[in-house]
């Protein structure tokens, strides 16, 4: 019989835990080859050697700790950085202050607490941090300040707005972030009083700048509700900001932000841009005469492309575009210590690495290799050094440092030594049994080169086909790419339970030039679906997965695509959808992420002429009577961005016609669920359907641990 269940379940970023580990130097020398072939010792056994190691548990997989916003202080002898513990009491994941010392070779722990910390920064003098948490008797998150050396933290002022995006003025005078503008009394009365109904995406809710005095503790609203601040940043004079100003805060909105100038002396506004696309990442240059951004257009200003670096001159407001040729997707970017040079990462394929571009001549050189990805970067300009999480299928995240080149930027390929900081997961592999992971390739149903991730399971050995989960990720403008510690992919246990895992880079996917991201304009479903199943074709004849035990499973984007799975082939004996799309027509009216949509299906619905047989063609709402694979469903409460109707039309459509479905519908959880007894529930219950249908045994729930 099928089932309609409705309970919470969760799926959130990626966490991770420590260990403790010295430091250690490598290097890591270049490699000739964006994608590799298929490598003929795929066949080769990955038998065991002996070891005190131990599977991983999901309990493991969700308390690996997570590294992030680092921060380091000019003289190069102390990092700052943020690191998450998982709370089962709590359910939830608490971010706490942690500082390495270089003189040491050790981290320490400095803030403490149930309450998680947030935009950690530090003061120009380097002699205190600053972040927001809520502490016992706050209401509301506020501002905190603590000695860098540790001690307590004191609370700057009571803040009646709820902040974000903090920044530490250059010259140490204030404190900035953006929150909602304050309201009037009128306002005030009538919210307390709840005299009034809130409208849905209402044109007044939006963020304004703020900043607070150090020495007065005066919070000063600077700019206007006329439009909402999406990111800002500060000049070196301290009387300049850079500003992203969008018509709202909704998602949306933020592709009609163009950039500002503000002065902060007298509070004029200067506007820069004319363009109606999202200048993302701005940065202002030291003498306040350039801007670089990066945007997801080309140098026609045509939509929907691997995001590009340009540069704007403020004074005579003309764009050049640094990038034409890269055909990564450019993530973040930075001035370089070096005149003239602009720093970036960007992901290509299943990596992302760091980069460098010569403005005079628009020569891209690579800076960082390997089969590793990067998480996070910070560059201290006055060092001209380097921070970077480096994450691979044996490195869940820690800090490495790349050490002084003895190249300049004119080498075409600087050798680049990364030195690691910390060392909370330096012991990983002599903890926990990990699978295989492999970058490989094949050619799809009219070959075009697709790539991928393989996972093998544990203990597997040269000759034995394996059951193959096939994964495919969000966005989908986004790519897979090296490591194993996604809670919401988690592989370790997967390949713990004897499952081989692949993760398809298909059409549609970023880091592969603007031609293969931009299959899927006009057309949603064209090749990406016969990419993902060229790539089980591809196993099955290399003698790798077996074909009667393939499963398919996805999230948001990667749940589309598993809707489309079910509906174009019985292949699959068993999947899992999770925050999937039905039905492109009435997902468009709903969603908070429209934009991308009118680029795939040529245009809105709603608008004359409108393209309604695309949204048809690639809905398989209409299509649901031909699925016979077992199908489970989740999705969140308060989800936005596919919201829960796509997963009941999935779900009832399944159920009328006879399919074994059950959907769950996570309480109060948005796109991204947060808690993480739901995340076990939701694994848990997804082992258990995978067992029943590939392996015919009956699975036994992993508890919620007992440890607080």
């Amino acid at each position: 019989m099928c089932k309609f269940h409705v309970l919470i379940i969760v799926l959130w970023s990626v966490f991770f835990t420590a260990c403790a580990a010295k430091v250690s130097t490598t290097s890591e020398p270049p490699v000739p080859a964006l994608i590799a072939a298929p490598e003929q010792s795929m066949r080769a056994s990955l038998s065991p050697t002996k070891t005190s190691a131990k599977a991983m548990t999901i309990a493991d997989v969700l308390e690996l700790s997570k590294v992030r916003s680092a921060r380091l202080t000019r003289d190069g002898q102390s990092l700052v950085y943020l690191k998450s513990q998982l709370d089962w009491r709590g359910n939830r994941w608490v971010n706490q202050v942690w500082r390495y010392q270089e003189a040491t070779g050790k981290s320490r722990q400095l803030t403490f607490g149930r309450n998680s910390v947030s935009n950690l920064v530090l003061s120009p003098d380097d002699q205190q941090i600053a972040f927001f948490t809520r502490r016992d008797k706050d209401k509301s998150r506020q501002l905190y300040v603590m000695h860098l050396d540790g001690g307590e933290a004191y609370p700057l002022s009571k803040l009646e707005v709820s902040p974000n995006n903090l920044t530490w003025s250059p010259d140490g005078q204030h404190l900035y972030f953006t929150a909602q503008p304050s309201l009037s009394k009128e306002q005030q009365k009538a919210r307390k009083n709840k005299a009034i109904i809130k409208a849905f995406e209402d044109p007044n809710d939006k963020y304004a700048l703020w900043r607070i005095s150090l020495a007065s503790g005066k919070v000063e609203q600077l700019t206007q509700a006329n439009r909402s601040i999406v990111y800002y940043q500060l000049a070196n004079d301290s009387q300049t900001v850079l500003l992203s100003k969008a018509p709202g805060k909704l998602l949306d909105q933020r592709h009609q932000a163009e950039l500002w100038l503000l002065n902060l002396a007298d509070k004029s506004e200067r506007r820069l841009t004319y363009n109606h696309y999202f200048e993302r990442n701005g940065r202002l240059s030291a003498d306040g005469k350039l801007v670089i951004y990066t945007a997801t257009v080309n140098d026609q200003q045509e939509q929907y492309h691997n995001s590009k670096l340009f540069v704007l001159d403020v004074e005579q407001q003309t764009t050049r575009l640094l990038s034409q040729n890269f055909i990564g997707e450019i993530e973040d970017i930075e001035w370089a210590a070096t005149a003239n040079h602009v720093l970036f990462v960007a992901n290509i394929g299943v990596s992302s690495h760091l980069h460098q571009v010569n403005m005079s001549t628009n020569e891209i050189t690579q800076l960082t290799f390997g089969d590793w990805t990067i998480d996070d970067w910070f560059y201290q300009p006055s060092l001209d050094r380097h921070i970077i999480e480096k994450r691979s299928a044996t490195e869940p995240g820690d800090f490495w440092q790349l050490a002084s080149r003895e190249h300049s930027f004119a080498d075409v390929q600087p050798s680049v030594k990364l030195k690691r900081l910390t060392g909370h997961y330096q012991n990983i592999a002599q903890q926990f049994l990990l699978p295989e992971q492999k970058k490989i390739s094949w050619s799809s149903h009219d070959g075009q080169s697709i790539e991928g991730l393989l996972t093998f399971p544990l203990n597997y050995r040269a000759g034995n086909a394996f059951p193959l989960v096939v994964q495919t990720h969000g966005g989908p403008r986004s790519s897979d790419q090296f490591g194993l510690w996604s809670t919401s992919d988690y592989l370790p246990v997967l390949a713990a339970h004897g499952y081989g895992i692949l993760m398809v880079n298909h059409r549609g996917s970023t880091g592969y030039g603007d031609e293969f991201l931009r299959d899927m304009v006009g057309g949603y479903f064209r090749n990406a679906h016969l990419d993902v199943l060229s790539g089980v074709d591809f196993l099955i004849e290399e003698g790798l997965a077996a074909p009667e035990k393939l499963v398919k499973m996805g999230w948001s984007a990667g749940g589309h695509m598993t809707n489309k799975m079910i509906t174009f082939t019985d292949r699959f004996k068993v999947a899992s959808s999770g925050a999937g799309a039905v039905d492109w027509l009435s997902m468009y009216g709903e969603t908070d992420a429209a934009y991308m949509r009118t680029w795939w299906f040529g245009g809105k619905p709603w608008e004359q002429n409108a393209p309604i047989a695309t949204y048809r063609q690639n809905s398989v709402v209409n299509e649901l009577w031909k699925v016979k694979t077992p199908t489970l469903i989740f999705v969140g409460e308060k989800d936005v961005r596919v919201p829960s109707t796509q997963s009941k039309l999935l779900f009832r459509g399944l159920r009328d016609n006879g399919v074994d479905t059950e959907l769950y519908i996570a309480k109060g959880e948005p796109h991204g669920f947060r808690k993480p007894k739901n995340r076990l529930f939701k694994i848990n219950k997804e082992l258990e359907w995978f067992d029943r249908y590939i392996f015919n045994k009956t699975y036994s729930h992993e508890p919620i641990p007992k440890r607080h």
